[in-house]
């Protein structure tokens, strides 16, 4: 709803909006934004998942280091997982898997 220019209502003046395209919309994109079409085309082979994947890590490590001062006390069972240090499998059952491992300098499995 474009108003003419000109005083008769009073309203506000709005300017016509003109597509780059000659008037013909891409059919394929929906709704409206203020992206082209090359915004959202990519090559996967042009993306660096290592680098994304260390990025989320730092971040997600950053999130989490902030809750830790909201933490609630640690229960007698919880151990400290910066003394763990896992080895290798021993064996995989139903309820989970075993592994070979060092807690504070003492053997564990």
């Amino acid at each position: 709803m474009d108003l003419k220019s000109g005083d008769e209502g009073g309203g506000v003046k709005t300017p016509k909006k003109s597509d780059d395209q000659g008037g013909s919309r891409n059919p394929k994109l929906k709704g409206t934004g203020s992206f082209s079409s090359k915004d959202m085309i990519f090559r996967a082979d042009k993306i660096d998942l290592k680098s994304l994947d260390i990025q989320l890590e730092k971040h997600l490590s950053r999130v989490w280091s902030r809750n830790v001062d909201n933490q609630r006390p640690a229960e007698e069972w919880e151990i400290d997982l910066a003394k763990l240090d896992l080895r290798h499998v021993v064996a995989h059952g139903t309820y989970g898997t075993v592994y070979r491992a060092t807690y504070d300098n003492q053997d564990v499995a």
